[in-house]
């Protein structure tokens, strides 16, 4: 099976982070964001992965190279003028061949059952299933309306409101890739200008709720937020219900609770470090008191200094929002 990862944004909400980083990159327990996503589609037999880029496209090409470490065939699309969720799969709609396609979105951190969303998918005749959510928020996700069985009668109020099940769309999803072709070579949007325009002729579109964990990474404290939720399961060196790269040094003396520290990170004697995501190489001083914080690579919290809801940039702290 093949599938295609949009990681072709800008990344402006996640700001001053993805200055550093591709959004789809950014560290979340210690690994690249895409290594969660690539691991996950292997496991669920995919074989052959297409990544767009636009923003730093270096940065997933440096952590991702050609995917042999995942049991993977990468290769990459790259977007000088960012091309959207419809126009990106459609400049790459060869790629696809017969189908059926996977399409997820990069800035994600999820662990669905993608064989159980491929299987609705066949099993439904339909043209396009998409892995749904409970919505929380109709305001930021536009709602998608789905009736008995799942059928999907609206999406951001497109072609026209329904009443029904309300819930959000996670950017996963399966579809027949001949559909791409009616999209315009350029930019779209796959729901505005692919999805939206099937319902409206009457074509039958499955949503399903997926089970599992789903994190939308939309701006650095949500990044924050959903990484010290995601501790509960981590697996590696813990301490005090945190996740310690194996080779990140904490003075025998320095307090770390519920945080995340990243390779070759330093907390010095009597630091403290709660709530915190401190990525490779960053420092926590002697006697410094960091909470609720990111500290990037090249970040340094000096000695005796204190940082709360901050980030932590080369010689700089700036707000955490």
């Amino acid at each position: 099976m093949k599938a295609m990862v949009l990681a072709a944004g800008m990344g402006m909400r996640m700001r001053p982070l993805s200055d550093l980083l591709a959004k789809p990159v950014l560290p979340v327990l210690n690994q690249p964001l895409l290594h969660h996503t690539l691991r996950l589609l292997a496991r669920h037999g995919v074989r052959d992965v297409v990544i767009n880029t636009h923003h730093r496209p270096d940065t997933i090409r440096r952590a991702v190279g050609r995917g042999r470490r995942f049991g993977l065939r990468v290769r990459y699309s790259h977007e000088p003028e960012i091309l959207g969720s419809g126009g990106g799969p459609r400049q790459v709609r060869d790629f696809f061949g017969t189908g059926p396609a996977l399409l997820v979105n990069g800035d994600c951190v999820f662990d669905f059952d993608l064989t159980r969303l491929l299987r609705r998918h066949r099993d439904s005749g339909a043209v396009a299933t998409l892995a749904l959510r409970p919505n929380p928020d109709v305001r930021r996700y536009g709602p998608v309306v789905t009736g008995p069985g799942g059928w999907i009668r609206s999406m951001r109020r497109l072609p026209r409101a329904a009443r029904g099940t309300i819930s959000l769309f996670t950017g996963v999803q399966v579809l027949d890739p001949a559909l791409l072709e009616e999209l315009p070579e350029g930019p779209s949007d796959i729901v505005a200008d692919l999805l939206a325009p099937l319902l409206a002729r009457g074509a039958r579109l499955l949503g399903v709720r997926a089970r599992g964990q789903w994190f939308d990474l939309g701006s650095p404290a949500s990044y924050l937020r959903s990484q010290l939720r995601l501790l509960a399961g981590a697996r590696g060196r813990t301490r005090r219900g945190s996740l310690l790269a194996r080779d990140a040094r904490v003075a025998r003396n320095a307090l770390i609770r519920t945080s995340v520290l990243g390779a070759g990170s330093r907390i010095g004697a009597r630091a403290r470090v709660t709530r915190c995501v401190i990525w490779p190489g960053a420092r926590v001083d002697a006697n410094a008191r960091v909470t609720g914080s990111i500290v990037t690579t090249g970040g340094r919290v000096a000695e005796g200094e204190r940082v709360s809801r901050g980030i932590v940039l080369p010689g700089r702290v700036v707000p955490l929002t």
